[in-house]
């Protein structure tokens, strides 16, 4: 075997790395040229926003959906379609995300947040069950990566507890739980639209969300909260109090913009194809460096099927089998022989935030207040162990839809190469 690139040796990677498959950039252009041409580049629940909402929910298999904006607002109408208020309290994960939960806190809500299932990276049920008391309200996990959360043990906390499961889909279109579509499998799920194909989410608009659900309630709650001057908004209420607002409804106007979802319909068409040759690519990767100690692909749960379009995969690094090599420099070495990891998959643990480790004034009010005035949880280091070392133990690869031939043998015996002469990596 060669020495090490990042000692001198050659590298292992020699081929193009890069993403193969390209976006179909001139159908995008005419679906967006069309819009343009006929002036409808605004409104909503009519023209191409009805037709992007019937195919999404098709797709999905769902009742109802409705188009956003951003998917952080899908997520603050589902929270408001949930019942959630001020004082309230929603569990959600350390390893979390900020936007995702920031229409509750804004609402005044208190977040609780819980520990990740150490192998599968994703909310812990049982750490939940831990947490909840009787000011819990919601449970909001993320489908990370696509990877899906373990639905049935969060649903029947939920059932036990009276509470509502908002997830988190933003990365999860096309992810499955016991084969049926995320959106269509618990009480209310939201995706982002961010980017551009491929790299963005799995459906991208540049911009927006979704909310879908089966439950007429929550549909109805969330159509009054976020689509200020729909079309017909009040012939779809059935509730015979949303049935008494006005045309302008409870006043936001977060829909999504129609030249936007002219692309996500585009978007939309090559999905199945992108996650299946994804799957395909990432399942080779993991067969060729099975075995190979001290890496090994995030568990998932038997049920669960992810996309993994976005954010790409996730691997668990075990230092004590490499002598105690740290992540950092197992992926410098990775790095220096052509193959492009990354240490560490997660953004810091949330509990971690400024706003609640330190005291606010001037933004907010006196003491450890939220954005709502309403005072916010006080942590520190230490309180969530689990999150706290995640990416002290975590590799991450983007994948490929279409890839390059030699690019997954030469990435798997880059790892092995690696492991065979850590040592060396050891003493430098």
């Amino acid at each position: 075997m060669t020495e090490l690139a990042i000692l001198g040796g050659p590298k292992t990677v020699t081929v193009n790395t890069q993403e193969l498959w390209k976006r179909p950039v001139e159908e995008e252009k005419k679906a967006v040229c069309e819009l343009l041409d006929k002036g409808a580049i605004s409104g909503a629940g009519k023209g191409v926003f009805t037709a992007f909402e019937d195919e999404f929910r098709e797709y999905l298999g769902c009742k109802y959906l409705v188009a956003t904006s951003h998917g952080h607002l899908a997520l603050a109408s589902a929270f408001f379609a949930a019942g959630l208020g001020a004082g309230d309290e929603f569990i959600h994960p350390a390893v979390g995300y900020i936007g995702s939960y920031a229409g509750a806190l804004h609402m005044g809500a208190k977040p609780i947040f819980c520990e990740p299932d150490p192998m599968t990276l994703l909310a812990d049920p049982a750490d939940i069950e831990k947490r909840i008391t009787p000011k819990t309200r919601v449970i909001t996990p993320i489908h990370y990566a696509g990877r899906v959360c373990d639905l049935d043990s969060l649903l029947a906390l939920c059932d036990k507890h009276n509470l509502v499961l908002v997830e988190d889909a933003a990365h999860a279109h096309g992810s499955e739980w016991d084969d049926v579509k995320i959106g269509n499998a618990g009480h209310v799920a939201c995706f982002s639209l961010q980017g551009v194909d491929p790299g963005g989410k799995p459906i991208t608009s540049g911009e927006g969300g979704v909310l879908a659900t089966n439950d007429r309630k929550i549909y109805e709650r969330a159509l009054a909260y976020c689509h200020l001057h729909r079309s017909g908004i009040n012939d779809e209420f059935t509730d015979p109090t949303l049935k008494k607002l006005e045309y302008q409804v409870l006043g936001w106007k977060w829909r999504a913009h129609p030249l936007g979802l002219a692309v996500a319909r585009v978007s939309l068409k090559s999905l199945q194809y992108r996650i299946s040759q994804y799957a395909a690519n990432r399942d080779a990767f993991h067969e060729k460096i099975k075995g190979v100690p001290g890496i090994e692909p995030v568990h998932n749960y038997p049920k669960a099927s992810g996309s993994e379009l976005y954010d790409g995969m996730c691997f668990l690094y075990d230092s004590d089998a490499l002598g105690g090599l740290p992540v950092k420099k197992f992926c410098e070495a990775l790095q220096a022989e052509g193959a492009s990891v990354w240490a560490g998959m997660f953004r810091p643990p949330e509990h971690l935030r400024s706003i609640y480790t330190e005291d606010m004034p001037g933004l907010w009010g006196e003491g450890h207040a939220g954005p709502a005035n309403i005072p916010l949880p006080r942590y520190t280091k230490g309180d969530f162990p689990i999150a706290e070392a995640v990416n002290d133990r975590t590799v991450g690869m983007c994948g490929w839809i279409e890839a390059t031939d030699g690019v997954i043998d030469q990435f798997a015996d880059a790892i092995k190469k690696v492991f065979d002469q850590h040592k060396k990596l050891l003493e430098t």
